[in-house]
Parts: C-alpha cells; sequence; structure tokens
C-alpha cells in the first residue's frame, strides 16, 4: 500500500507544479485575435507582399506573352516567405477541378526556388483587386509540386468552375511554411 501512496502523491505533486509552470490562459479577445486570418492580423505585411507580387514580371518562353504549343501552363506569381528571407518565385497548375464547393489543385513550384517544406500555407491573392481570397494547407507529393484542397465559398466557385489548367490564373500565391505563417 505505501507504494501506491507515494506514486498518488508524487502523481498529485507533479500536476501541481505544472499548474503553477503553466502560463496563464488566453482571454477571450487573445483567441478571438488568433483565429483571425493572419492577413487581418498583419495588414501591413500583407499590403508590402502583395506590392511585391505585382510588381513581379513574369517572362514566358524567353518573353513571349502566351503559351506557345507544348510548354504547359501559364505561369501563377508567388512569394515564399521563409524565416530569414522572401523570395519571389512562379508556380504553374498542373491540375484543377471545382466540384462540389471544393478546389482541387496540384501545382509545381519554380525549381530555382521550390523549398523542402512538406507542407506549405498558401493565400490565394486576388490577381485584380489584391485581396485575399482564401487560405489553403498545400502538402507536398513529388519533388517541386504540391497539392491542395479546399472548400470554396459560393461565390468563388461559380467564378472558378469555368477555369482550365490552360487559363491564365485570376490569383497569386503568397506561401509560407507553417512556423512562419502570420
Amino acid at each position: 500500500m505505501s507504494s501506491e501512496y507515494d506514486v498518488e502523491r508524487l502523481l498529485r505533486w507533479r500536476s501541481a507544479r505544472a499548474e503553477a509552470d503553466a502560463p496563464p490562459a488566453p482571454s477571450a479577445r487573445q483567441l478571438i485575435a488568433l483565429a483571425r486570418p493572419w492577413w487581418e492580423r498583419l495588414p501591413e505585411q500583407f499590403a508590402a507582399y502583395v506590392e511585391r507580387l505585382r510588381g513581379q514580371q513574369l517572362v514566358y518562353a524567353h518573353a513571349a506573352t502566351t503559351p506557345t504549343q507544348g510548354q504547359g501552363p501559364y505561369p501563377v506569381p508567388a512569394l515564399l516567405v521563409r524565416v530569414a528571407q522572401e523570395v519571389e518565385s512562379s508556380a504553374r497548375v498542373l491540375y484543377l477541378s471545382v466540384r462540389d464547393g471544393r478546389l482541387r489543385m496540384r501545382f509545381r513550384l519554380d525549381a530555382d526556388s521550390a523549398v523542402a517544406e512538406p507542407r506549405l500555407e498558401v493565400t490565394f491573392v486576388s490577381d485584380d483587386q489584391s485581396r485575399p481570397l482564401l487560405e489553403a494547407v498545400a502538402s507536398q507529393s513529388t519533388g517541386h509540386e504540391y497539392h491542395l484542397e479546399v472548400e470554396l465559398p459560393e461565390w468563388l466557385e461559380s467564378i472558378w468552375s469555368e477555369l482550365r489548367v490552360s487559363d491564365r490564373m485570376p490569383f497569386r500565391f503568397i506561401m509560407h511554411a507553417p512556423s512562419t505563417a502570420g
């Protein structure tokens, strides 16, 4: 009996220590702030990223403005945000399906700037209005390719349901590794 009593006492002591060492619980205001998307918490940073995306000029097939036969889809401007740096890049949408309110997409990052991250948080930014559209988590599949699946708002579903991989995409990407997201 004495050993059971000692174990119980030890567990109670350890529990009391853990409670004493734990940080205070966040307030309701802090919890609400944490639930907001990163672009609402850091509007100046979002504006700076969008400005960099807007200034990004993508050259396609040696200054051609449209893809020629066999060259693949249009590049999508992308900004990769890492801990120590921000890298301008591009992505090519390889697969795109909008069905039953869900977007399924596969894309390949430019090999020069591809990250070795198993997951990326991708913020879709409107190409014409420079505002955030949605956020999704993309998982690395092979090499520089990533795939994602996310629920779309109804208004986006109706617009994007007509998109094809060969079309110019109406968005740009801001990508974070989960550890660097706002």
